[in-house]
C-alpha cells in the first residue's frame, strides 16, 4: 500500500508575517527601555512619589539620560533624584545597586518606602524583597541590605532621611548627598 503524499508546506515568510515579526521586535525594544519598561508600575510610582502619572512618565524619561544619574561614595550605587512633588518633604529617587553590593547599616529619620522595579535584595532581618514588591521601614528603624543574584537591583524610594551608623559614611553621605 502506497502512503499518500502530504501537501508541500512552504517555509517562505509571507509579507504580513514579516511585518508582524518586525513590529513585535520594535515593540519589544521600546518596552525594554525607559520609560515604558516600568509601565506596570506607573500607578504605584505615582503613589510612592506623590506625583501624577504624567510626571512619573516624564521623570522616567529623564532617567534615560546616564548624565542624570549621580555617582556616590558607595561603590556600585548610583542615584537618580526625582523632582519632588510640590509641598512634599520626602526625598524621592531611583537607586541602582550592582549585584552583590552591600548597602551599609543605616537608621531612618522618618518613614522609608521602597518599591523594587528590578532585581532583589535581602536585609539583615532575612527579609527578601523582589521586583514588584515593596518594603516600608518605620522612623527610627535600622537595617542594612545586600543585593541578591546576578542582576542589578533598581528600586524607587521615598524617604525622610537616613543616617549611616559608620561615622565616615555619615560624613561622606552629607558631602555627596546620599542621605538627607
Amino acid at each position: 500500500m502506497e502512503k499518500p503524499k502530504s501537501p508541500a508546506v512552504s517555509t517562505a515568510e509571507l509579507p504580513q508575517d514579516r511585518a508582524l515579526r518586525l513590529g513585535a521586535a520594535r515593540l519589544q525594544g521600546a518596552v525594554a527601555e525607559l520609560p515604558l519598561r516600568y509601565a506596570p508600575f506607573f500607578a504605584r510610582l505615582a503613589e510612592l512619589w506623590e506625583l501624577p502619572e504624567s510626571r512619573v512618565l516624564s521623570e522616567l524619561t529623564r532617567a534615560k539620560n546616564p548624565k542624570a544619574w549621580s555617582l556616590t561614595p558607595l561603590r556600585g550605587l548610583t542615584l537618580f533624584n526625582v523632582e519632588r512633588a510640590k509641598g512634599s518633604t520626602a526625598t524621592t529617587r531611583l537607586m541602582r545597586l550592582d549585584p552583590g553590593v552591600h548597602f551599609p547599616k543605616h537608621a531612618h529619620r522618618g518613614r522609608e518606602r521602597v518599591l523594587v522595579l528590578e532585581g532583589a535584595y535581602a536585609d539583615a532581618s532575612g527579609a527578601e524583597v523582589h521586583a514588584g514588591e515593596s518594603q516600608s521601614m518605620a522612623a527610627g528603624s535600622e537595617h542594612e541590605l545586600c543585593i541578591l543574584g546576578s542582576r542589578p537591583c533598581l528600586a524607587a524610594i521615598s524617604e525622610q532621611g537616613i543616617e549611616f551608623t559608620n561615622p565616615w559614611l555619615r560624613w561622606a553621605s552629607r558631602l555627596f548627598g546620599v542621605g538627607p
